[in-house]
């Protein structure tokens, strides 16, 4: 009793409070916004995950595989720009190897970055979280679907 008047919400939130259009213009300004970071953190060494065991093979093999991997993530961006269901499976195992590889090795961020490249650095974190649920959600999930 009482109950019939409410509104019903759908199972899943929708990005209603811009057009769909709009949402995918966000979309890509937030890929943008991390190639961007991505770029700048690799070239100014102020990546916190770099690992010792690489340079201890030789010092090339770290700068090859980090090389390497940038690349990987530059490809997988582009696929989301492109709206690659494959790059969005990659971009979240992607971020779910990251979380589990944090478990493993300390955090050296602090000796190796300036201050406010640790605070963007968190801010693309949250920019990571955000291009993940926009990947998940429609409307933009909905370009993800009809792409094949």
């Amino acid at each position: 009793m009482g109950t019939e008047f409410l509104p019903r919400l759908p199972a899943a939130p929708y990005l209603n409070l811009v057009r769909p259009m709009r949402a995918i213009s966000i979309y890509r300004a937030l890929l943008l916004a991390r190639v961007g970071w991505l770029l700048v953190e690799w070239f100014f060494g102020w990546d916190a995950r770099r690992h010792v065991s690489f340079t201890l093979l030789h010092p090339h093999v770290s700068l090859f595989a980090h090389a390497a991997a940038e690349f990987v993530l530059l490809v997988v961006l582009a696929g989301l720009w492109y709206f690659g269901r494959w790059a969005r499976l990659l971009f979240v195992l992607a971020l779910v190897f990251s979380v589990v590889d944090s478990i493993f090795w300390p955090y050296r961020g602090l000796s190796l970055t300036p201050s406010f490249a640790i605070a963007i650095s968190w801010c693309v974190v949250m920019l990571n979280g955000a291009i993940v649920a926009m990947s998940f959600l429609p409307p933009v999930r909905d370009v993800f679907e009809t792409r094949t």
